[in-house]
């Protein structure tokens, strides 16, 4: 066992959690070659709204940027080149205006697919469109490849998709490739064609590692989060098991650092019950039909146990044992296990076995006992003293349908149960004890 968070968790599941290498994960990871799209659908749904809210400050900023440049180069580009107003500032401003649209839009475009889209539909437009204006203003050698190789850095700013960047780099490269062969001037073009390529493969290049990258994260952070997850399921189910083994009072201080557990009780109330006639009753049934028998009705008892103060101890063949006032201050402890004794003879009632009704014999004492856990590989907490042992014997003697109790729990409860007084009792290994049996409501 080990301690994590607080909890009391089994070492193996600790080891189970560690391990969160991507090389430990092949299948959760893949994608497809070429779009680096996982084909793990619900992963892939994942990243694109996580990588598409990291992305949306870069998209809109791209789109603002076009928006806010082409204003101004409208008025501008027939002062620094050959082309005229008339084609410049219609131009530039409907790309402007296009720019602001793809901004504006970026408000219903939450998934990185739907910016990448845009995006790249709109640096397509503004690639085209400049190589077409610094090709009628004699201006591609300069102006037209500078201003084509900043689209490329732009979208590098945006971190764009590589299958997107591919698209724009093959629509923007063509009409490269076109206007250079229109290219009516003397310049020679080489270096531009060198530059242009570089700045398209190098942007490439760039791209798909930043988006590997990404995606490397959002699949670790998907697995950390699985891995959680299921770390929390076992260490809620490891819970429920030492809750099932422990008292919670015990098991909260064990998860404390308490290594040693041994208490005194000055009073408490126990309660041992098992079922009548149930050894010539499982001789009759099948194994399976015992086990699911005893398993029902303990887990309907398991169900009662459930008011503060009252803590299921263990469970031993047939017999069930509680304790109240362990971990609680109250005084009326034996008031809480005479009600509990009374309630698990009606639920006994209700479960059947061989067509009759099941009926319980229940033996209650109250006093001092001490307690304590035992054991290091499977933990386990008992209680051990005279009033244990008495609570046996009176058990061992109740009419069947009875809580039998002894003398010193009857005085704590007289005043508010219905007794019938037994006599005395010879209990194994005691002195001779006066007993009564709490009277059921539906017989009181």
């Amino acid at each position: 066992m080990g301690l994590w968070n607080g909890s009391i968790v089994p070492t193996r599941v600790i080891r189970q959690a560690y391990p969160l290498r991507m090389e430990d994960h092949p299948d959760r990871g893949a994608q497809r070659r070429l779009s680096l799209t996982f084909l793990d659908p619900e992963l892939e749904a994942s990243y694109q709204l996580t990588a598409g809210r990291e992305s949306l400050n870069g998209f809109r900023m791209i789109a603002v940027a076009s928006a806010v440049i082409w204003a101004p180069a409208a008025f501008l580009l027939p002062v620094a080149t050959d082309i005229e107003p008339v084609i410049a500032i219609p131009v530039g401003l409907t790309m402007s205006a296009l720019s602001a649209l793809v901004a504006l839009l970026s408000r219903w475009t939450p998934t990185l697919d739907r910016q990448h889209a845009l995006a790249t539909l709109l640096t397509s437009a503004n690639g085209i469109v400049i190589l077409a204006l610094a090709l009628a203003g004699g201006a591609l050698p300069g102006y037209g490849v500078a201003a084509t190789m900043l689209l490329f850095a732009w979208g590098f700013v945006a971190r764009t998709r590589f299958i997107y960047a591919t698209v724009r780099t093959v629509v923007v490269g063509m009409a490269f490739i076109v206007a250079v062969s229109l290219y009516p001037g003397e310049d020679d073009l080489v270096l531009d064609v060198l530059l242009f390529g570089a700045a398209a493969v190098g942007s490439l290049l760039a791209l798909r590692i930043v988006e590997r990258n990404r995606r490397r994260l959002v699949l670790q952070d998907a697995v950390i989060e699985e891995q959680s997850e299921r770390l929390a399921e076992e260490m809620a189910r490891s819970e429920r098991l030492i809750l099932n083994m422990l008292p919670q009072s015990i098991a909260t201080r064990l998860r404390n650092g308490e290594s040693t557990i041994a208490d005194e009780y000055p009073s408490v109330t126990v309660l041992f019950a098992d079922i009548v006639g149930f050894t010539p009753l499982a001789a009759r049934l099948s194994a399976h039909e015992v086990i699911g028998l005893v398993s029902r009705l303990f887990s309907a008892f398991d169900t009662l146990v459930t008011h503060p103060g009252l803590e299921k101890i263990k469970t031993i063949g047939d017999s069930y044992m509680v304790v109240g006032g362990m971990g609680d201050s109250s005084d009326d402890h034996a008031g809480q296990v005479i009600r509990l004794g009374l309630a698990m003879l009606e639920e006994a009632a209700r479960h059947e076995a061989l067509g009759q009704p099941l009926q319980l014999r229940i033996g209650v004492h109250t006093g001092p006992a001490v307690g304590g856990v035992i054991g290091t590989q499977r933990l386990a907490f008992d209680l051990w003293g005279d009033t244990v042992n008495v609570a046996s014997r009176l058990q061992a003697q109740a009419t069947p349908g009875r809580v039998h109790v002894s003398e010193a729990t009857w005085r704590l409860v007289r005043d508010r149960f219905e007794f019938d007084a037994q006599g005395e009792r010879e209990l194994r290994g005691h002195s001779p004890m006066q007993t009564y049996a709490a009277i059921p409501p539906a017989i009181a």
